[in-house]
């Protein structure tokens, strides 16, 4: 369920009945927030601040500890037991299914980015209905903003619709075209036309966009410098590139993307990198890409085996994985990979830092323990203490998915051009000669597949974007694992309508993930037994608090 206070003057029970199909009883609910709209548009300079302000809410979700920390460890990008964000929960073997009840500690992996986007899309909504009933954005004697506005507003649509259609099953449109009687008869729509929604608001800014004259200030985009019209429009393209290759829930998805059209966004690139710049106390105090913090400090993370074990050479990591989960003790990597080592295991590479020891505790699986951690972004601590600019989307991220559209359309040679440029400078392993060869290197071979044999150009492709993209984005390696099917098995492909949403209704709960099948759990909560009743009560309860962030300004005590 929305928070009214958030959709304002629309969605109360009756509406959020509507979120999963059910027909709207008749209630007398007083909207109290009805006056809201009125008093957020009574100036230009209320609406400029009610639709600029809507991009945080979507940063949000790129920045912040849930979920992308319990993603990034569902993908074994990195390793960790502790209880924080559902990591102890989601990424421990066998998987279980997602944990939808409304009371659930670690709800807001799910909660997070789907109240963030309907708090976007309400206050977009509210400002752009002002705009198409006549207001102009324009202060006495000052320049006509209107369209500057109208276009930004469009993109924190987009990227909204984008961000719920990647991570949940089902969502609905709310947007300037919506009405108050429209809100009557929402119903949810499934992931891929919500992308389709997604991709015209896109299509639409980047039109817009990319020959106007007007400038995004620094501040409505977390800083890093004013955005023109192009700018913005080569911004959007670069989104749309990542957002489209994360839509797939599997392979075959994957293969059926439009790869000519992602070619053709990717290939036009991102010529400057986008990003934030946080300033101790300034206007952009919000933008802080805290997955990148907590990658790199000793006590919450470590690097797992999954994602660096196949450039050992040793042996180790086929018996690693190979082993009974509580067999599965830490090793230490033989590589040829300068990325993980300088030459001996214990040493440190270009990216790993060896640490030994992991600081998990034994009785929550010791296969979480880990001899390596990833210190590519201690910098942004370390030299800066966070006042430094934070990259999201890179011109090398769009390169890897050129080298991808490349390969699924049959010119393999040019994934190959991409996939040595970095194993050959970055790594400094022999480059491959052959596209429909295996790895160089014999049995020093990287990358090293489970079964000990080396991998092909495919397999290659996705080491070197897990080794070069670590921590790039809102749940990068998880959308790419996931289209790749390489995630543990009944890790859940997806998330739900969230349970707080569906309980505050009475409905019954679903969620995905578990034994089942397609990464699914097929049962429904119906569970009308005395607790059950206790936590729907429980749940009626929270109908009036506020969906907030639930991030700490500050490092949380680890569980």
């Amino acid at each position: 369920m929305m928070n009214i206070k958030r959709l304002n003057p629309m969605l109360g029970l009756c509406a959020a009945a509507l979120l999963a199909g059910t027909a709207c009883v008749d209630l007398e609910v007083a909207n109290l927030n009805a006056p809201d709209r009125e008093r957020a548009i009574r100036t230009p300079g209320d609406v400029e601040a009610l639709v600029s302000g809507a991009y945080r809410n979507w940063w949000s979700n790129q920045s912040s500890t849930t979920p992308n920390m319990v993603m990034s460890c569902v993908a074994d990008n990195h390793t960790s037991s502790w209880g924080n964000f559902g990591m102890r929960d989601n990424c421990s073997e066998p998987r279980i299914a997602w944990n939808n009840a409304p009371t659930y500690g670690s709800r807001s992996a799910a909660a997070n980015p789907w109240n963030r986007s309907y708090g976007s899309l309400a206050a977009v909504r509210s400002g752009l209905q002002a705009i198409n009933d006549g207001l102009r954005i324009q202060e006495p004697g000052g320049p006509d903003n209107t369209e500057r506005l109208v276009l930004f507003g469009k993109l924190i649509q987009g990227l909204s619709f984008a961000t719920l259609a990647v991570t949940f099953d089902r969502s609905f449109v709310i947007d300037d075209a919506t009405t108050d009687e429209d809100i009557s008869a929402l119903e949810t729509i499934d992931y891929n036309q919500m992308w389709a929604e997604a991709e015209a608001k896109f299509a639409e800014v980047i039109q817009g966009a990319q020959g106007a004259s007007f400038t995004i200030p620094s501040d409505w985009v977390g800083g890093g410098g004013d955005w023109s019209g192009p700018r913005m429009a080569e911004v959007t393209r670069a989104l749309r590139t990542r957002y489209r290759t994360q839509i797939p829930r599997t392979l075959a998805d994957q293969q059926a993307l439009n790869w000519s059209a992602i070619l053709a966004d990717a290939t036009t690139g991102i010529d400057e990198t986008f990003g934030v710049e946080y300033v101790q106390g300034g206007s952009t105090s919000w933008v802080r890409m805290w997955p990148k913090v907590y990658s790199y400090i000793r006590g919450w993370s470590r690097t797992d085996y999954r994602r660096i074990g196949p450039s050992d050479a040793s042996g180790n990591y086929q018996k690693w994985i190979s082993a009974p989960l509580d067999q599965r003790t830490p090793f230490e990597i033989d590589t040829d990979d300068r990325r993980i080592t300088a030459g001996s295991p214990t040493s440190d590479g270009k990216h790993q830092t060896f640490m030994g020891n992991s600081p998990f505790p034994a009785d929550r699986g010791i296969y979480h323990y880990s001899h390596y951690i990833d210190t590519r972004w201690e910098y942004l601590w370390q030299d800066f203490r966070y006042e430094t600019f934070w990259p999201n989307v890179t011109p090398m991220e769009m390169e890897f998915i050129v080298a991808e559209a490349n390969y699924w359309m049959g010119d393999k040679a040019a994934t190959m051009e991409t996939v040595n440029k970095y194993r050959t400078s970055s790594g400094e392993l022999p480059p491959f000669t052959d596209v429909n060869g295996v790895a160089p290197g014999g049995d020093r071979c990287v990358p090293k597949m489970a079964n000990g044999s080396c991998g092909d150009l495919w397999e290659a492709y996705k080491y070197e974007k897990r080794m070069e993209l670590f921590m790039m984005g809102n749940g990068t390696e998880y959308f790419d694992d996931r289209g790749w099917e390489d995630l543990v098995q009944h890790s859940w492909t997806q998330l739900p309508i969230p349970g707080q949403e569906l309980e505050l209704l009475l409905m019954d709960i679903y969620t995905f993930g578990g034994p089942g099948g397609a990464g699914a759990a097929p049962d429904v909560i119906d569970d009308f037994s005395p607790a059950g009743i206790r936590s729907k009560l429980r749940a009626i309860e929270l109908w009036s608090e506020v969906h907030g962030n639930t991030d700490a300004d500050q490092i949380p005590r680890r569980r």
